[in-house]
C-alpha cells in the first residue's frame, strides 16, 4: 500500500510526531508509526516545524531483512517528494527534508531548497574518508538472483531478502546457501554503486532498490554517518529494437534521428520506475577501423548521423538538454577519446590493440570527437575515458582542435586514458569544458595500458589525480594483475599521497547528478506507480521496436526486381551460415511459413534458396589480425602485446562452410531459381564469396525474423541505409611493413582513425587502382557501390 504524507498536516499531528520522535529508539520494531490522518483542508501555514521520527526502526539484521518496508513519501507543496523507511523528517518552514545523517537538524546537504552544487559539497564534506573511498567503487555486477517475480516471493507473495540477494558480487543466481541473509555482502563490500547486469520484472526491480535503499538507511542509523543512496548503472538492455548499427541504418534510412529520441524517452520512464538511474554507455565511438571488434556496438561511421544520435540518446535519457534534471537517467558516453581508431583494428582490452593511433591529421577533431561533444553540448553527465592509450610515436600525426573560437593543440602519448591528465584533465574538461563524472572501468579489465609497471597503490593515486571520479574495481586483480582498490584509496589519503579535497571532488562528481534527478531525495520507487508506468509504457517500445526493425533492413542488391517475393505459391529452401557451423534459421522457417510459403528441405526441389549468413570477427583483446573475407582457416599473423608482427599465425573463422553457400546457390540457379541472400552487416565484410552468388542481398543487424519477412514479401519497402562501408577487398587493408623512424611497423594503406567515406582522400591511388572496383568500397554485379548510406527500395 502507497503511503503518502500531504503537505497539509494539522497543528495538532506536528506536536504529536514532534513529542514522539525521542521514543524511537526505545521500541525497536519494523512496524509502521501511526500517526493521525491529515486534514484536507488544512492551510499549509499550521505545517510547524518539528521533527517526525523515522516510520520504521530496525535495531538489528534480523529486523532489517524480516521484510521490505513500505517506503513513506512526503509530498512538498513546491519541491519534490521524499521517501523514507528508517530515517526520520524535518519539517523546517511549512517543508519536508530527508534526515539523512539522522541528527534532527537541517543540514545544508538535505535542503532540497538549495542548489545542487552547494549540496553535493555539503555532502561530500559530511562523508567519512571510508565512504569517500568507497564512492570511488563500482561493483561490476551485482543483480537479483532472479528475474522472476516467482522466484523471489514466499507462499504469500510477499518479497524474500534472502531470494533477492546474492551474497557476493555476480550476476546473480549461482550456488548459494538459501538460508544466507546475505548481508554481509552489503556491509563489508562498501559498494553504493554498482552495474545491473540482468534486466529484472518491475516487482523484482522495484524491491531489489529499495530493499537496498532500506539497508542504506540502516547503516546510517547504526554508524551515524550520512546516508549515501545507491547509484545503480546498467549497460544498455536490449529492449527489441535492432542492434545500434541497426537503429542507425534505420535512421539514415528516415534521415534523422527522431525514433532514437522517442526509444530513449520510453526507456528512461522503464529504467527510471525500476530503481535504475545511470546507464554504462552508450558507446558512441566512430566506426573507422573496420577490423575493430567493436564495430558492430557503435552507431556506425557517418559523423552526421553519429552526432544527432548521440545528441538524442542524452536528451532522451536525461529528460531534455539541460543536463541532469528531475528523472532523469545519467549516461555515460564512451569511449572517450575515440576508441574507434583502433590500430590495425585490434582492441584495447588486451596489450596488443593498446595504442590508439591518430594517423590523419586532426582526425580526433574532425572525426573521433564529434559524437562525443554533440553529446557534451546535449548535456552529458557521464563519460567513460577509452581503455586505450594515446601513441606518441612516428605512427602519429599532429592533431589540434578549434573549440569555441579557439585553438589548442591536443596532447598524445603518456599513461592509458583512465591515467591520463592530458586527456581528462586537459582536453576533456579544460578544452571541451566537460563537468560531469568521469566513469572509467579500464582498472577492473586487462590493460594497465603504461600503468603496467606500478604498484597497485601507485596506479591508484594516478587513477584519481588524473580525474577519474569512479571506476569499477570488483575484478581488479582478476584480469590483468591490477592491485587498485578502495582500500589502497583510503590509505593513500591517511599517508598524503591523496587529499580530502581530491576525493571530496570525485564525491562531487557522483553526489551531484543524485541530487538534480531527485534521487537523493527519493531514491524509492513506488510499486503500483512502477508497475503502471512500465505497462503503459512497454506497448509503445513494441511498436517502436517494430517499426524500427522494420526500418534497419538494407536492400544492398536486387538484380531483375528479385525481391519483393510476392506470389508464396513458390517454394523456400532456408540454411544458416555462421563461425560454428550450427545456425538457428527456425525463427526465419516459421515467419515464412506464417506468410504463406511453403519451406522445403531440399534446396534442389526450390524455387528460391533464402541464404543467411552471420558471421565473427576476431574478438575482444584478442592478438590475432582480424579478417573480413567470408571464408573459414584463413592463416593470419599473431602480434605481439606492442603491436608489432610475430612468427607464428594462427587460422581464423568467420564463416564456415562457404563452398556449401555456393554449391546450393548454383543448384538453385541451375533449376531456374533464384537466391536471396542475407549478410549480417554490422562489419565491413568482404563479400567476394556471396555476393555474386545472390540475386538479391539483404543486411540485417539482429533484425527480428517477422521484420525481414515484412521486407522479402514487400509488405514493407525499404529504407534501410548501410551504417558502414564494405570494404572491396584485402588489398584496400593491406599492412605494409614500413620503416619510420628507424623502427618497422605495419601500416594500413588505408588509415584507421577515419570513416570509409572519407578514406580515399587519404589513400595512395596506385591502392586504388589495384582494387577490384576501382575504389576503397565494395562494387557489386550490377554496379552498386557499398558506401555508408547506401540502400535500394523496391
Amino acid at each position: 500500500m502507497k503511503r503518502i504524507v500531504p503537505l497539509l498536516l494539522s497543528a495538532a499531528m506536528l506536536v504529536s510526531l514532534a513529542t514522539s520522535c525521542t521514543n524511537t529508539g526505545d521500541t525497536p520494531s519494523t512496524q509502521p508509526t501511526t500517526s493521525p490522518s491529515p486534514s484536507p483542508t488544512e492551510s499549509a501555514t499550521t505545517l510547524q516545524d518539528g521533527y517526525i521520527p523515522a516510520p520504521y526502526t530496525a535495531s538489528n539484521e534480523d529486523e532489517l531483512t524480516a521484510e521490505f518496508l513500505d517506503p513513506v513519501f512526503y509530498e512538498n507543496e513546491d519541491g519534490p517528494t521524499i521517501g523514507v523507511t528508517l530515517l526520520g523528517v524535518i519539517v523546517q518552514d511549512g517543508k519536508y527534508f530527508r534526515d539523512l545523517d539522522n541528527d534532527q537538524e537541517l543540514d545544508d546537504f538535505e535542503d532540497w531548497r538549495l542548489d545542487a552544487e552547494t549540496r553535493a559539497q555539503a555532502m561530500a564534506a559530511a562523508m567519512t574518508d571510508h565512504q569517500l573511498s568507497y564512492q570511488l567503487l563500482n561493483v561490476m555486477a551485482y543483480s537479483p538472483k532472479s528475474t522472476k517475480t516467482a522466484d523471489v516471493v514466499d507462499e504469500n507473495g510477499e518479497p524474500v531478502w534472502t531470494l533477492i540477494y546474492p551474497a557476493q558480487g555476480g550476476f546473480g543466481g549461482g550456488d548459494e546457501d538459501p538460508d544466507a541473509t546475505n548481508i554481509e555482502y552489503l556491509q563489508t563490500s562498501g559498494m553504493r554503486n554498482f552495474v545491473l547486469r540482468s534486466n529484472p520484472e518491475t516487482e523484482v526491480a522495484v524491491w531489489f532498490n529499495n530493499g537496498l535503499e532500506q539497508f542504506s538507511e540502516y547503516e546510517a542509523v547504526t554508524s551515524g554517518e550520512v546516508a549515501v543512496p545507491y547509484l545503480t548503472f546498467t549497460n544498455p538492455i536490449s529492449h527489441g529494437l535492432p542492434n545500434s548499427e541497426g537503429v542507425a541504418a534505420a535512421s539514415l534510412g528516415d534521415g534523422n534521428a527522431d525514433a532514437v529520441l522517442e526509444d530513449a524517452q520510453y526507456d528512461r520512464q522503464v529504467m527510471w520506475a525500476k530503481g535504475v538511474e545511470a546507464l554504462y554507455g552508450p558507446q558512441i565511438d566512430l566506426v573507422t577501423a573496420p577490423r575493430w571488434s567493436r564495430n558492430s556496438t557503435t552507431y556506425g561511421e557517418r559523423v552526421d548521423m553519429a552526432e544527432e544520435i548521440a545528441s538524442n540518446l542524452v536528451i532522451g535519457y536525461q529528460n531534455g538538454d539541460q543536463g541532469m534534471v528531475e528523472g532523469s537517467v545519467l549516461l555515460t558516453v564512451k569511449h572517450f577519446p575515440g576508441d574507434g581508431a583502433a590500430y590495425n583494428g585490434f582492441e584495447s582490452h588486451g596489450y596488443t590493440g593498446r595504442y590508439r593511433v591518430y594517423s590523419t591529421e586532426n582526425s580526433l577533431a574532425n572525426y573521433q570527437l564529434k559524437p562525443f561533444i554533440a553529446a557534451f553540448e546535449a548535456g552529458a553527465a557521464g563519460v567513460m575515458p577509452g581503455y586505450s592509450q594515446p601513441a606518441d610515436d612516428p605512427r602519429t600525426a599532429p592533431q589540434s582542435i578549434t573549440y569555441n573560437g579557439e585553438t589548442y593543440d591536443i596532447r598524445l602519448g603518456g599513461y592509458g586514458n583512465a591515467f591520463n591528465e592530458d586527456v581528462l584533465q586537459y582536453l576533456l574538461r579544460e578544452v571541451l569544458g566537460f563537468d560531469g563524472l568521469i566513469n572509467s572501468d579500464s582498472v577492473s579489465q586487462s590493460n594497465a595500458h603504461g600503468v603496467e609497471d606500478m604498484s597497485g597503490y601507485d596506479q591508484t593515486v594516478l587513477f584519481v589525480k588524473a580525474g577519474c571520479d569512479a571506476g569499477v574495481f570488483s575484478a581488479a586483480g582478476q584480469m590483468g594483475g591490477m592491485a587498485i582498490s578502495p582500500e589502497l584509496i583510503e590509505e593513500a589519503l591517511t599517508n598524503g599521497d591523496l587529499t580530502r579535497e581530491e576525493l571530496e571532488l570525485a564525491a562531487y562528481h557522483r553526489l551531484l547528478p543524485q541530487m538534480q534527478s531527485g534521487n537523493l531525495d527519493n531514491p524509492y520507487r513506488d510499486l503500483e506507480e512502477s508497475v503502471a508506468t512500465v505497462n503503459e509504457v512497454t506497448p509503445k517500445v513494441e511498436s517502436l521496436a517494430e517499426e524500427m526493425n522494420l526500418k534497419s533492413v538494407v536492400l544492398m542488391k536486387n538484380s531483375d526486381a528479385t525481391l519483393p517475393l510476392s506470389d508464396t505459391s513458390v517454394s523456400v529452401y532456408v540454411h544458416g551460415f555462421n563461425q560454428d557451423d550450427d545456425a538457428d534459421v527456425s525463427g526465419m522457417v516459421a515467419a515464412l511459413e506464417g506468410a504463406g510459403f511453403t519451406v522445403v528441405d531440399d534446396y534442389t526441389q526450390a524455387d528460391v534458396a533464402y541464404l543467411r549468413v552471420d558471421p565473427s570477427i576476431v574478438g575482444q583483446g584478442s592478438s590475432e589480425l582480424a579478417i573480413l573475407d567470408l571464408a573459414e582457416d584463413v592463416e593470419t599473423p599473431i602480434y605481439d602485446d606492442n603491436a608489432k608482427r610475430t612468427d607464428d599465425t594462427a587460422l581464423v573463422t568467420t564463416v564456415a562452410s562457404m563452398d556449401e553457400f555456393q554449391e546450393i546457390a548454383d543448384a538453385v540457379h541451375a533449376n531456374g531459381g533464384k537466391v536471396v541472400g542475407e549478410i549480417d552487416a554490422s562489419n565491413a565484410w568482404i563479400l567476394t564469396n556471396m555476393e555474386p552468388y545472390c540475386d538479391a542481398l539483404l543486411g540485417t543487424f539482429s533484425t527480428s525474423d517477422d521484420a525481414v519477412v515484412q521486407v522479402v514479401t514487400g509488405a514493407y519497402n525499404p529504407t534501410g541505409k548501410l551504417p558502414v562501408t564494405m570494404v572491396a577487398d584485402a588489398s584496400v587493408i593491406a599492412l605494409v611493413e614500413t620503416e619510420l623512424e628507424g623502427e618497422m611497423w605495419d601500416i594500413c594503406v588505408s588509415p584507421n582513425d577515419v570513416p570509409g567515406y572519407e578514406k580515399e582522400q587519404y589513400m595512395d591511388a596506385d591502392v586504388l587502382a589495384a582494387s577490384p572496383s576501382g575504389s576503397y568500397a565494395y562494387q557489386d554485379s550490377d554496379g552498386n557501390f557499398y558506401w555508408s548510406d547506401f540502400g535500394l527500395s523496391y
